[in-house]
């Protein structure tokens, strides 16, 4: 069994897509994987090519970062089975002069852009009972409005 050491409470640094729901931190050893969501699969299996709805789940990722200057602030859930941490993540979005930054979860927005789909929402984090049940209705928003992949998820032309 593979011990992958004391789980860190948070985070907060620069970070840069890896896939659409996979983010590097500068500084940070292992990876963090959104938390509560699922997304295009970067490459296919067999053949090792990148998928159209991997880059667009990974550029919409990509997208996010940009808004803050890709600074990040995490709060750790667990481990997963690839050894990359999983987490609660946010980007504060810069606003117009003279307004407060907003705080914005980008698993959340993903959800919400019909980016994502939910994923093992059976247990939500002890510090946000509702994320289970917020995800699950916005990622049914998007599904209705057949935002984002949703047309290609639910295989329609």
């Amino acid at each position: 069994m593979i011990r992958q050491g004391e789980l860190p409470k948070t985070w907060k640094g620069q970070a840069f897509a890896i896939d659409g729901n996979t983010i590097a931190g500068i500084g940070l050893k292992p990876q963090i994987r959104l938390w509560g969501i699922q997304v295009a699969e970067l490459r296919d299996r067999q053949t090792g090519r990148e998928t159209a709805p991997g880059m667009q789940a990974r550029a919409a990722l990509t997208d996010l970062l940009e808004v803050a200057d890709h600074r990040v602030s995490c709060r750790a859930t667990t481990w997963d089975s690839d050894c990359r941490l999983v987490a609660l993540c946010t980007i504060i979005a810069e606003m117009p002069t003279g307004s407060q930054p907003a705080p914005h979860d980008l698993a959340l927005r993903l959800l919400e852009d019909g980016m994502a789909y939910g994923f093992q929402l059976e247990k939500a984090p002890p510090w946000d009972e509702s994320a289970s049940a917020r995800y699950t209705h916005y990622e049914t928003i998007a599904r209705q409005a057949h935002k984002g992949l949703w047309p290609q998820w639910l295989e329609e032309k």
